[in-house]
């Protein structure tokens, strides 16, 4: 995971699958995706992952 992320310029901390995956998430939602349909492709339970990153959209905007 390290070495894909470094490969693509990703810089940060943390470089565990959990950024892939916020960064579909995000992108996703940037695209006007809805919440239900990211979640689903992600495989998620919930919309909890969906809902926090959206917060985050918002108040960047």
């Amino acid at each position: 995971m390290r070495d894909a992320l470094q490969a693509v310029g990703f810089e940060g901390d943390d470089m565990s699958p959990r950024v892939l995956r916020n960064t579909f998430c995000r992108r996703q939602l940037l695209a006007g995706v809805s919440r239900l349909d990211v979640a689903a492709l992600l495989g998620l339970a919930s919309l909890h992952t969906c809902d926090r990153i959206a917060a985050t959209i918002d108040a960047q905007l």
